[in-house]
């Protein structure tokens, strides 16, 4: 059986970033977490993002290693970091809580809200996904800044 960790954070964009950039990082994260067996969700949404996500420790490790000196962001706070029972996303997705403004970011998102698991039983087991849940519909229940 897997040994599974998780670790949850919230930061600030470190400017405001254009639609090709949000799609290098989705794309870039996709491929470095693949390699290293993690999966969850980034979030990100007027200039704030929150990432949970899930694997092996030394996967979780790497990974958090990576995001923590990007200059994609400032002002990490952690939330969450624990072992986790089991995993909350089978495959990795990028959820927006704005209209995508590219293909991808549509496509990531419909794969998003397709596989967000919203399941009462989750939710109560995983304070991971009840993190994840509480900024996803903060965030979807804010009006857009351009509207």
């Amino acid at each position: 059986m897997e040994h599974l960790y998780a670790i949850a954070y919230r930061s600030k964009a470190a400017r405001e970033l254009t639609s090709q950039e949000l799609d290098r990082l989705l794309l870039d994260a996709r491929t470095f977490n693949q390699r290293a067996s993690v999966t969850g969700v980034l979030l990100y949404h007027d200039g704030s993002f929150f990432q949970f996500f899930e694997g092996p420790e030394e996967g979780v490790d790497a990974v958090y290693q990576r995001i923590r000196p990007a200059r994609t962001h400032t002002n990490i706070v952690e939330l969450l970091r624990a072992p986790s029972r089991s995993r909350q996303f089978e495959s990795w997705h990028m959820g927006f809580c704005e209209t995508p403004e590219t293909e991808l970011q549509t496509l990531a998102t419909a794969s998003w809200e397709e596989a967000m698991p919203i399941t009462r039983v989750s939710y109560e087991r995983s304070e991971g996904l009840g993190l994840l849940l509480n900024y996803w519909n903060k965030w979807k229940a804010e009006p857009h800044p351009s509207i």
